[in-house]
């Protein structure tokens, strides 16, 4: 997905449960149906959700098994009035790992593709290199509706449009002025996160799909904050390419979960950017990678 949603898309996305995002049905063989839902900014389907059901639908063909990591492409906008299929490889199973392909496609054409990788937890050595940034605590953070809000007189219109409605996740960006007033040095933001339906969910792979869901908003257009306002507008498109995610350990996504994210590079019109997940005691539960097309429009006439 893109920076930001259109006040519509913001509100159907909002309307979709932990439940809905998590709804695919067996088709036969390794094959699972899914709803399309969740809008994204230009109205098609929003990347989270392919990810989440693409490793949902391998989650189904593991026994036991936690998911450790998963790399996807999207290849084609999936469009929201279809259902999608996801088909499932079964590329290798041994006594610790498994590993799996998922091809979402619609009316036979390919949409999105994911390999993703299962381990069975061993004892093992245990370090964290990462630390978590110094920020408030969620509960001193506006959401970021009520900044767009309350600082609507200063804003740029795609800002308002894009974050004055509802999310697919519930939101809190830190020092949002950096990136909606300013041109930072350095592309970087955190904002925290969580999923309140995720709380009805108690078996941990699904709470990684969920995870892997919430880890594509917001990611891709930290690549743009030196260069321009970070979000969909008419003068800048921002759209992922692919997205990858490491799983550090379990987590809930209906706790605060903190997304430090930053662009390591931009260039010949993509961009890269890299996050690290934390929970409020500063554990890195997963990392995210992604890259995004990331063009500059030319003037409406």
């Amino acid at each position: 997905m893109a920076d930001g949603g259109t006040g519509q898309a913001g509100d159907a996305a909002m309307r979709v449960s932990a439940g809905e995002i998590l709804a695919i049905e067996p088709a036969g063989g390794d094959r699972f149906i899914g709803g399309a839902g969740g809008v994204n900014h230009i109205g098609t389907v929003f990347g989270g959700r392919l990810v989440a059901q693409a490793l949902l639908s391998a989650v189904r063909t593991v026994a036991a098994m936690p998911p450790t990591s998963l790399h996807g492409y999207f290849l084609a906008p999936a469009q929201v009035s279809l259902p999608i299929e996801y088909r499932v490889a079964r590329l290798r199973d041994s006594r610790r790992f498994a590993h799996r392909q998922v091809t979402a496609v619609q009316e036979g054409r390919a949409v999105f593709t994911l390999l993703c990788q299962f381990h069975a937890p061993e004892d093992g050595f245990v370090h964290q290199a990462a630390e978590m940034p110094d920020v408030p605590p969620p509960e001193e953070v506006a959401t970021l509706q009520q900044f767009v809000r309350d600082n609507g007189d200063r804003l740029d219109f795609a800002a308002i449009r894009n974050f004055s409605g509802a999310l697919p996740i519930e939101m809190r960006a830190i020092a949002p002025e950096a990136y909606f007033y300013e041109r930072p040095r350095e592309p970087m933001r955190d904002f925290w996160f969580r999923l309140p339906g995720a709380a009805a969910i108690d078996d941990p792979r699904e709470q990684a799909c969920l995870l892997a869901y919430a880890s594509d908003y917001w990611l891709a257009g930290v690549s743009a904050t030196p260069h321009g306002f970070p979000t969909n507008s008419s003068s800048l498109l921002i759209s992922s390419l692919d997205h990858g995610l490491w799983f550090h350990r379990p987590v809930r996504c209906d706790e605060w979960l903190l997304h430090h994210t930053h662009s390591p590079a931009a260039a010949d019109g993509l961009g890269f950017a890299q996050g690290r997940i934390f929970d409020r005691e500063g554990r890195l539960v997963a990392s995210t990678t992604q890259e995004c097309l990331l063009r500059q429009l030319p003037p409406e006439a």
